[in-house]
């Protein structure tokens, strides 16, 4: 199996790291980038949702530069502003976020704390004192799995394009997209 990473198309998963601690922030940002991941960073649950603002339409309000969702997220807990709890259900909560893979880094190492962040439905918790190995194996092994989704979903949007049926899929698929963007635009993380 050919990982993420090594994608012959130049494609490097986008991670975005939520942590209010700036020495932490860069080191986790330094140790993701050198194992082959476009990392963006915010300081807080809330600077994290201005950058994904506005991303479903096709650039973030916050940061320009960033024309795509992330194909990750990781999120302390503890932050102020937003924490990290209110900062996963607000991602959750919007359809266009709500399938991006999350995973909470965190000082909180409690075994109540991480059963309430698996709870919560976070694809993984890991403790700041975890090895970074074990995090990095989660992170590949989230972005294969979404890899996967996203050949057989290609896969089977082939299939239907050869069974002549694509048209009238496509459009009601495209039409179905734009009553959702049209009614949850104007509730973009309000």
């Amino acid at each position: 199996m050919v990982s993420i990473q090594e994608n012959t198309t130049g494609y490097k998963p986008l991670i975005l790291v939520v942590d209010d601690n700036p020495e932490f922030l860069s080191g986790i940002r330094l140790a993701l980038e050198m194992e082959g991941f476009r990392v963006i960073t915010a300081s807080d649950g809330q600077q994290a949702l201005d950058r994904l603002r506005g991303l479903p339409i096709g650039q973030s309000q916050a940061n320009p530069d960033m024309k795509r969702l992330p194909d990750l997220i990781l999120a302390d807990i503890m932050m102020p502003a937003m924490d990290g709890y209110e900062f996963y259900n607000r991602v959750r909560s919007h359809p266009y976020t709500n399938r991006i893979p999350f995973i909470f880094l965190t000082a909180k190492s409690g075994e109540e704390d991480a059963r309430y962040g698996k709870e919560l439905g976070a694809e993984d918790y890991f403790s700041k004192l975890d090895p970074i190995e074990d995090l990095l194996a989660s992170i590949r092994g989230k972005l294969n799995r979404l890899e996967q989704q996203r050949a057989v979903m290609t896969e089977f949007y082939e299939e239907m394009g050869q069974s002549g049926n694509t048209g009238g899929v496509i459009l009601l698929v495209v039409v179905a997209l734009l009553i959702i963007l049209a009614f949850y635009i104007g509730t973009l993380f309000s």
